[in-house]
């Protein structure tokens, strides 16, 4: 008898199943509290069962982590590796140490502080492997290269699927419709190349679905897109190839954008992902604080039609009338 059959006898023997994975839940974090942020836990089988149309007041469940802010009125930083959200309390104080929440044990830590390169807030952060990669928007490395000035800003990031290299691409801080081109970063190497005076077509964080074989991101205009990716060892004059999905999954009102937030999205694995978006409540005064604004949290999936064309599928969306103290932080979504 073969060691395999062997084992799984003594398997059905004690009576023992193989563990399952936990389950990964979204994880929102708003600034609905008028001393802090609040951070909570929600399923996304549940999100979907209850999609309606319908605007909720306020959240079904109590947040799970609620914590005050040092700094009255100042943004926090977050980000995400493993199973923990990062937390810069006061990302412009070097002594002010990082708060870390364990999302499988619902517990938190004291870590150290934030190293000098990332005072002013963490904008830009990768998981590679076991490691976290972060950076502001401002200090990435990029102006040590010839093409860009120090004052240019990283507007778009994406890890290839090789899952160390790191592309970003820049824009001018006064001119953000004007790009200044893309760049890449080799983890393993810690070498820096230049790959042309184009940009990725999405804002913020892009993400890599091996089904559709593209990098995921949302577009300024309300639309998401699936890029084709790019090439880590060569320049290109022109963009990666971009399909467009035709439904607008955000901005459907533009007047009622706030002004200094922007979507944001979560990627749930097997083409799935999250979208979170935060819009001001209609018939409600702009220096409105309490519920102020409509929270839109939607999950769909993605696939190219017959044609080739890019189409969302299983769309549902939930809103949820929130409170709103901070007028430059945009909500924040994870997956874990």
């Amino acid at each position: 008898m073969s060691k395999r059959q062997h084992s799984q006898l003594d398997g059905d023997r004690t009576g023992k199943r193989p563990r399952r994975a936990p389950k990964k839940h979204l994880y929102l974090v708003l600034d609905d509290w008028d001393t802090g942020f609040s951070i909570y836990k929600v399923d996304a089988d549940t999100l979907q069962d209850t999609c309606t149309s319908d605007v909720q007041f306020g959240f079904p469940d109590p947040p799970v982590l609620r914590f005050p802010v040092p700094v009255r009125h100042l943004g926090m930083s977050f980000t995400a590796f493993g199973n923990s959200i990062f937390i810069a309390t006061n990302p412009h104080c070097p002594q002010t140490p990082i708060l870390v929440y364990d999302t499988e044990i619902a517990g938190i830590t004291i870590g150290p502080s934030l190293p000098r390169s990332l005072l002013g807030g963490i904008d830009i952060s990768v998981a590679t492997g076991d490691t976290l990669y972060a950076s502001t928007s401002r200090h990435a490395g990029c102006h040590r290269h010839r093409h860009f000035a120090m004052d240019d800003i990283i507007s778009s990031y994406a890890l290839h699927p090789d899952g160390h290299t790191i592309f970003m691409s820049a824009h001018d801080s006064l001119y953000q419709h004007v790009p200044k081109g893309t760049f890449s970063f080799n983890t393993k190497r810690s070498e820096w190349r230049w790959h042309g005076d184009w940009a990725l077509p999405f804002q913020g964080q892009g993400y890599y679905d091996s089904e559709l074989d593209a990098w995921i991101g949302l577009r300024k205009d309300g639309y998401i897109c699936a890029c084709e990716v790019a090439s880590r060892s060569r320049e290109s004059a022109v963009q990666p190839y971009c399909k467009i999905a035709k439904e607008k999954l955000f901005l459907k009102v533009p007047e009622r954008r706030l002004a200094a937030t922007r979507a944001t999205l979560a990627y749930m694995g097997n083409s799935n992902f999250c979208l979170v978006d935060c819009v001001q409540r209609e018939g409600v005064e702009p220096t409105c604080i309490v519920d102020c604004c409509v929270l839109h949290m939607s999950t769909f999936g993605l696939k190219y039609d017959h044609r080739g064309e890019l189409q969302t599928t299983r769309h549902c969306s939930n809103s949820y009338v929130v409170s709103k103290h901070i007028l430059s932080f945009s909500p924040v979504v994870f997956w874990m």
